[in-house]
């Protein structure tokens, strides 16, 4: 068989598509309500929603506005009773929307803190008030993250006043319409988290304290109400990042970290793993809108360079209409691993039939993508000016991707 010598090399490369079409934006219509900021956002069935935030003019917002991904268009619908707020949280269980805390002023100091909840029902397209938030003793929270897991919502951290934070943790169930307090967050206080549910767990990350921002990432546990630390999120420190999931896989984008960031970081729920993905295809922005409709993320508001926003965008990830498959049981060997000077990678033949651009793409574990060259049924592969440590090995091709495989270098 023919062999390919693959040279490594330190620098990085932009991660491109694993097929034609995905890990791309696409831009969308606008959003038609006013340009604005620090919103919530969320879908249910095949509808996405924005509401309340802040305008330009330094207004709180309580407007509603629905999206549908079908005709590309946007509806206004019944406003959220309760006064204009900004930075309030929002989860959804079910076919109904639960909103509620923010604040109603721009400047903190001159706001109050809010602590009504609202059920919004897009059948009826009315909204029911609910037992009011109890965190920092009922008095109001805003900068919350919101997530919802087996029918029940949460509220991680947020601030309250201009200069106090929360490490607290709150179960909503609708079918008692009560709260509970649940363990606290281990990193500490927190604000302006990003977050995302998959599965059984919810996954909150970034935020701040009041000395730092941070890029720590915890899993949120509610059968055995524990929390569990994971791998950072291998970007910037920052808060007012967004968070949404596309099936198996969580994703953050945008935030600031003392200026506005467009990137975008994929969790891998089954190696603990980041990926770099492609960057936003609109201008830099922080405190954007986010949900996920038919396996498609769309995102956008926010407030950027320029001041508030309203282009939107759609997301098309890159496993979309593709097979993942196990290396590890597919036919892709590595001897010997760990790697001294070199290691022979052989590819079961079945892995290249129909297959015309296999590529190996070698990542670290920070998820930086650091080289990506076609391959053939077995190739020498070299270490060279490789550091020492754990890297990733990942085959694609325009009709699957294969699930990483570790090797180590010496």
């Amino acid at each position: 068989m023919k062999k390919l010598t693959i040279t490594l090399l330190l620098a990085l490369f932009a991660v491109t598509g694993f097929a034609q079409g995905s890990n791309v934006w696409m831009k969308k219509n606008a959003f038609s309500g006013s340009k604005r900021s620090r919103s919530v956002s969320f879908a249910i069935g095949s509808r996405g929603y924005i509401a309340c935030g802040e305008d330009t003019a330094d207004v709180m917002l309580n407007d509603l506005w629905e999206y549908d991904p079908g005709t590309d268009s946007w509806a206004q619908k019944a406003s959220m009773p309760g006064v204009g707020r900004r930075d309030a949280a929002c989860f959804v269980i079910g076919s109904r929307a639960y909103v509620g805390t923010g604040i109603d002023a721009a400047e903190s100091w001159f706001g109050n803190a809010l602590a009504d909840m609202w059920m919004y029902d897009p059948s009826t397209n009315t909204w029911t008030t609910r037992a009011a938030f109890p965190g920092n003793g009922g008095f109001g929270m805003y900068f919350s993250t919101g997530f919802s897991i087996n029918g029940k919502g949460y509220f991680s951290c947020g601030k309250y006043n201009s200069s106090f934070y929360s490490n607290q943790l709150w179960e909503y169930n609708p079918n008692t319409n009560t709260w509970l307090q649940k363990a606290n967050f281990p990193g500490g206080t927190r604000y302006a988290q990003a977050s995302f549910a998959i599965g059984n767990y919810g996954y909150v990350g970034f935020g701040t304290d009041e000395n730092w921002f941070v890029n720590e990432f915890y899993r949120y546990d509610p059968a055995l109400n524990v929390w569990q630390q994971l791998s950072s999120v291998p970007a910037s420190p920052r808060f007012a990042a967004s968070g949404f999931a596309i099936g198996n896989y969580g994703y953050f984008c945008f935030g600031t970290d003392g200026g506005y960031k467009e990137d975008l970081y994929e969790y891998e729920v089954a190696t603990d793993n980041w990926w770099v993905k492609a960057p936003f295809g609109g201008q830099h922005r922080r405190s954007a809108a986010a949900f996920v409709i038919g396996g498609m993320a769309y995102a956008g508001t926010g407030k950027g360079f320029t001041g508030s926003r309203r282009d939107f965008w759609m997301y098309v990830p890159s496993y979309t209409g593709i097979t993942e498959t196990n290396l590890q049981t597919s036919g892709m060997s590595v001897a010997p691993n760990p790697v001294n000077e070199s290691t022979q990678i052989t590819i079961a033949e079945n892995l290249l039939q129909n297959e015309d651009h296999l590529r190996l793409e070698v990542y670290d574990l920070r998820g930086q993508l650091i080289r990506s060259e076609p391959v053939t049924a077995s190739f020498t592969f070299h270490k060279n000016e490789l550091a020492t440590g754990t890297y990733l090995l990942r085959l694609a091709a325009d009709s699957q991707t294969f699930a990483p495989l570790k090797i180590s270098i010496r």
